[in-house]
């Protein structure tokens, strides 16, 4: 009887020690799978999807290829947008980018900055520290960002050497190669933030391996005896299949950025392979001080691009079109639950970014944002339905000329290319034809796919309120001497016994030969936005006789001084950087669903012209002028 008494009590004890063994290992599994990881997220600037050794034999790149041995490199990622700041907007705030307000590149996209949240600044709010460090691209980038608590960056596309970063707001000297010294900046942020129980989330933009290819002295013998292959398609005439790019200005033959300011083809991407290569030492500094500290293996980490890079392929170089050089962009990941099978081949985008970030972080995703979370992906017995149909691309410049804008959709098999200026189509069939030279538009065979592509096409531009670019020839202006407030309402403006008077349009141009010399004045222009979000639009004010922008005005919103026109500094005797003139659209004033006014301040003296045009150019579809 004592011995069934013991061995009643010794099994007692045994099943309460199970019981809270199993209960602790079950708590210890549900708190690792609730564990908010660390993530390091490094995005270049134009660096091509097989631009890599373990994807070309002929690169260097062992970081890299130790990484996608290590963890993966997913095979089918592609962006919306084929250019820097669309591209980077999108990934930042995981929308399309007319949904991000960055149809095209800005000195200072005003709409991007005050109308849009990137994502880092939701995981900030959720109690994560958070960073961006090098490359940002979208204006403003010397001043602090809200929902960081580390800005460092520089002024727009910044210099390959001896760049200042100004961190949080403050500029620091540096020399040397600049995505060294980002590289170097960055890893002993991770260091030093890896010793708080903080979990943080840092973006890391490199500069390479945009143009020009300018590459650190280490690089000078590297690949000098490397012979890269022609593409098949470097000398097609692509007159017939093609003809919306005829007049195309990016000729890798003819540009002045290409082949001709490095003599040869070998060269021009020798040159572009250096600079691409110095990604490699700057992914290993990063993901050295991630090892070093212990966190990498629960952190999730990712390299990619902004966008893919045309070398050759149809004599064109730069990016800007749906082919699949420049929709294509490398992603190099490691995810703390990450499968030991192979990576997922469904079709992924940057723009899916943000969300898999917040799935992780356990920060939910909200309604706006169209990318994808990439979480389902990791579950053992994932669905069998494919991850999305399709894809969408866009691209838009004011140039359309020699720059055309186009919209695309791919699917798994085949792409649709539509001109939204032309009268042209492109349709290729990927798996027959994965080097895009057969345009089957016209094809009988191809018409049901053709029909579905469309409808495709045109659901999306619908789903997303997608509006057309164009440009608006203002026809009424209100003026004040003295506004009373700088954040004037519609009502305000329109008023007829208030302080604005409208000024009209006559024989194409505006008159400001009625006001008086050394004295200012508000020019207003009353709108409503019928999209529910900014479109994007930039107010041009030439010069009705050269075309040139030389009025000096500032431009406002909600009272705030946020844009002064180049003319403008000059006069006032500050220094600009050379290549601004060439970014600088005019000002771009941020807008809100519904009622709005652009308001600006124009300085008038003896040497402004009298007679200016004024025009607005974006986002202007569903925009009515009060």
């Amino acid at each position: 009887m004592a011995q069934t008494n013991f061995l009643t009590h010794t099994n007692t004890i045994l099943r309460t020690s199970l019981t809270a063994l199993f209960c602790a290992l079950t708590f210890v599994s549900a708190a690792q799978s609730n564990q908010r990881p660390n993530v390091v997220i490094i995005i270049s600037d134009d660096h091509r999807h097989d631009w890599m050794g373990h994807k070309n034999s002929l690169l260097q790149t062992p970081n890299l290829d130790s990484l996608a041995e290590e963890g993966w490199s997913l095979p089918n990622v592609f962006v919306n947008a084929g250019v820097c700041s669309p591209s980077r907007a999108s990934f930042l705030t995981g929308k399309y980018m007319h949904q991000a307000s960055v149809p095209d590149i800005d000195w200072s996209n005003n709409s991007f900055l005050r109308t849009q949240t990137m994502f880092p600044k939701r995981l900030k709010e959720a109690g994560y520290k958070t960073g961006y460090i090098g490359k940002f691209h979208l204006g403003e980038e010397q001043k602090p960002k809200e929902g960081f608590d580390l800005w460092a960056s520089f002024e727009f596309v910044g210099s390959f050497f001896d760049q200042n970063i100004w961190i949080n707001g403050e500029e620091k000297e540096m020399k040397g190669f600049t995505d060294d010294n980002i590289a170097e900046f960055a890893a002993q942020t991770i260091e030093d933030w890896s010793k708080s129980d903080q979990p943080f989330c840092l973006i890391i933009g490199l500069k390479s391996p945009h143009i020009p290819f300018t590459y650190p002295d280490r690089m000078k013998s590297l690949y000098a005896d490397t012979k890269f292959p022609e593409p098949e398609t470097f000398y097609f005439d692509y007159s017939d299949s093609k003809p919306g790019m005829a007049k195309n200005l990016i000729n890798a033959r003819e540009w002045q950025y290409a082949i001709p300011s490095y003599g040869s083809f070998q060269e021009w991407v020798r040159s572009y392979t250096r600079l691409a290569t110095t990604i490699d030492e700057s992914v290993g500094t990063v993901v050295g001080a991630m090892k070093k500290s212990g966190i990498y293996n629960e952190s999730l980490f990712l390299y990619t691009s902004d966008h893919g890079y045309s070398l050759g392929e149809f004599n064109m170089c730069e990016k800007h079109y749906p082919y699949e050089q420049v929709m294509r962009i490398p992603m190099v990941a490691h995810f703390p639950d990450q499968p030991a099978t192979g990576p997922p081949t469904d079709m992924l985008l940057l723009m899916d970014v943000g969300p898999t970030v917040l799935d992780y972080c356990h920060v939910p995703i909200p309604k706006e944002m169209e990318g994808k979370s990439w979480r389902p992906l990791m579950e053992p017995e994932r669905k069998s339905d494919p991850f999305r149909e399709a894809v969408f691309f866009d691209f838009w410049h004011n140039a359309r000329e020699i720059l055309p804008p186009m919209q695309a959709v791919r699917t798994e098999k085949y792409k649709l290319i539509d001109y939204e200026y032309q009268p042209y189509k492109e349709l290729y069939d990927l798996e027959k034809d994965p080097l895009e030279k057969v345009n089957l538009i016209e094809n009988d065979e191809y018409k049901a796919v053709r029909k579905k592509l469309e409808k495709h096409l045109q659901k999306w531009k619908k789903s997303t309120d997608w509006v057309a670019r164009g440009k608006h020839e203002v026809e009424k202006i209100y003026v004040a001497e003295s506004p009373g407030t700088l954040n004037p309402s519609v009502s305000d403006v329109l008023d007829k016994k208030g302080k604005w008077k409208p000024v009209h349009r006559k024989e194409g141009s505006f008159s400001l030969a009625q006001f008086t010399p050394g004295q200012s004045y508000y020019l207003a222009i009353p709108l409503k936005n019928g999209s529910n979000y900014d479109p994007y639009m930039n107010l041009r004010i030439l010069d009705q006789g050269d075309k040139k922008p030389k009025l000096s005005y500032l431009g406002y919103h909600q009272g705030e001084n946020i844009y002064s026109s180049l003319a403008w500094k000059h006069k006032n005797g500050i220094e600009t950087v050379s290549f601004r003139s060439g970014f600088d659209r005019g000002y771009n004033p941020p807008l809100s669903p519904g009622n709005n006014v652009i308001l600006i301040k124009v300085d008038i003296d003896e040497s402004t012209p009298k007679y200016w045009d004024i025009s607005i150019v974006g986002g202007i579809e569903k925009v009515d002028f009060l």
